[in-house]
């Protein structure tokens, strides 16, 4: 068995040498085959992964970052694996070693955190479908937040762009700050076929897993392979409201607010008059139209045995 470890050298915030020669030495210990790709720059993570995917010299691909880097590798692949539908089974599948702040993806597929454990998981865990959806021609696993979300990503992006370490203190900063100054857009959305009133969201969230944020579960009822993205919306809701229920939030207990809205569907369009600030599994983008639809059983991972394993 083979591996390609694509590494983004600047996620999270744990030093990038030590970490890495602690994985090799895993990797020596078991006399496994491996080469390692750094990444240095954005986008670079996508074309190691398809280069690596179409080559046929590799078992895994493993991702070592946060969710955008996941991200990246995912589209890489995808791209591959969507060229040549009937030749699926012989893909290699995609691995994952947390590195990130947020870790959503990892967190929704049981993956730990901790280099051995996850390293474990890698070489003795079970290789299973799961479905991914797509947004704008983007591929994703975990989730498309469009709206408030979108914006407290867009704020995270601009302090790391600005050279600033990201911490879990500073993700909860922004939540509040984007909260006190976030306007609630006027959107329309369509559900499969069926169109919702214009109405203005604090948030429309599509997931696919129900991790978001590093630590909330706003789409409880998700599932990584169940053929279905789930979609929250959360209207405009008073400030208190919004603070008293951030423990609800957290634990998946959110849904039977009055300003919440939950379906379940394959295909979602969401426009805006205006662009609106959206994250694409943690990453920032903006646009004033969002086609997403779902991929089913587009993607091979490498997680936790199933009777450990939290999907979704």
């Amino acid at each position: 068995m083979k591996f390609c470890f694509i590494i983004n050298p600047k996620s999270g915030n744990e030093r990038f040498n030590p970490r890495i020669r602690r994985l090799k030495a895993l990797l020596e210990r078991d006399s496994l085959a491996y080469e390692f790709q750094i990444t240095t720059k954005p986008g670079h993570a996508t074309a190691l992964a398809e280069k690596a995917t179409a080559s046929g010299l590799f078992d895994r691909i493993v991702a070592i970052g946060g969710d955008g880097t996941i991200n990246e590798v995912v589209n890489g692949m995808i791209r591959v694996c969507m060229q040549n539908k009937d030749r699926l089974g012989n893909y290699p599948a995609l691995g994952i070693i947390p590195a990130g702040l947020g870790n959503d993806t990892a967190r929704g597929l049981g993956i730990p955190r901790g280099l051995k454990d996850a390293h474990t998981v890698l070489i003795q865990g079970s290789t299973r479908y799961i479905d991914a959806g797509v947004v704008n021609g983007r591929f994703f696993i975990n989730g498309v937040g469009v709206g408030y979300d979108g914006a407290v990503m867009s704020e995270m992006y601009e302090i790391r762009r600005k050279g600033k370490i990201l911490s879990g203190w500073i993700y909860f900063k922004c939540l509040i700050r984007q909260f006190r100054q976030f306007t609630p857009p006027l959107l329309r959305l369509e559900i499969d076929n069926n169109s919702l009133p214009p109405r203005r969201y604090l948030m429309v969230l599509t997931a696919n897993g129900t991790a978001v944020g590093g630590i909330f579960n706003l789409t409880p009822k998700a599932s990584l392979d169940d053929g279905l993205l789930d979609i929250l919306l959360v209207e405009a809701i008073p400030k208190h409201t919004f603070l008293l229920n951030i423990p609800r939030a957290i634990m998946g207990k959110h849904l039977s607010l009055r300003q919440v809205s939950y379906y379940m569907s394959k295909r979602v369009t969401i426009k805006s008059d205006n662009p609106v600030p959206c994250h694409i599994d943690g990453e920032s983008y903006y646009n004033n139209q969002f086609s997403i639809r779902l991929l089913p059983k587009a993607l091979k991972i490498v997680a936790p045995y199933p009777k450990s394993l939290v999907s979704g």
